[in-house]
């Protein structure tokens, strides 16, 4: 019986002690639960913070961004602006350059009338006169085989595109009074053509010369 009696308050012990134990494990549970939630609720607030932060940075930078933008779109606006301006002024140039050629063409037109040709007429706006003489002095004559002398002229400055019509005279300071043949135009084309001009005494292309005699010529045609 006392052995009995000692187990069973052995074993009452270990039931309160299991109990006290139990009820501190309890006890440090509900402890941590509230540490947990009021860690959590600190997590949570600082969360929401940094999230509320991070909003507002990207906000002011997007409106940042924003402001940048327009005054971009406003700088482009006015660079535009003045692109166009000068676009349009030089429209205004090019405009009355235009006129003034076109006017030109009518005065020409009035001014130049060709009325035949050795080929087809074309627009009395592309007519034109063309004038030019050989170099005093300089001038490329040629030997004729002692028939005289003759000489070709380049014409090609003139932008004939068709045949033109050519007066021709000679000029000289002597020996040229009785001389023929310098209105006989040979291989006119639209660039160039050559006359032969007889005279007993000028044979040699060095004769002609020292008498500084020129070939004068008027040419008229289309240059379209």
């Amino acid at each position: 019986n006392s052995t009995a009696q000692k187990i069973l308050e052995i074993k009452l012990e270990n039931e309160a002690a299991m109990n006290s134990t139990a009820q501190k494990i309890l006890e440090i549970k509900l402890e941590n639960e509230a540490a947990m939630k009021s860690t959590v609720q600190k997590i949570q607030v600082q969360i929401k913070f940094q999230k509320e932060k991070v909003m507002n940075s990207t906000e002011q930078k997007i409106l940042a961004m924003k402001f940048e933008n327009e005054e971009a779109m406003n700088n482009t606006k006015v660079e535009l602006m003045n692109k166009t301006d000068a676009l349009a002024g030089n429209l205004v140039v090019a405009e009355e350059k235009l006129v003034n050629e076109i006017e030109g063409l009518k005065l020409r037109a009035k001014d130049v009338l060709i009325v035949s040709s050795e080929e087809e007429l074309r627009e009395p706006g592309c007519a034109r006169v063309c004038a030019g003489t050989t170099k005093r002095g300089d001038t490329a004559w040629n030997d004729w085989s002692g028939y005289g002398v003759y000489v070709f002229v380049d014409i090609s400055q003139c932008g004939f595109v068709t045949i033109p019509t050519i007066t021709t005279s000679l000029e000289a300071t002597n020996y040229h009074y009785d001389s023929t043949g310098v209105t006989n135009i040979y291989g006119l084309t639209t660039t160039q053509f050559y006359v032969h001009v007889l005279d007993s005494d000028t044979q040699t292309g060095s004769d002609a010369n020292s008498r500084q005699w020129t070939v004068d010529w008027v040419a008229a045609g289309f240059t379209c």
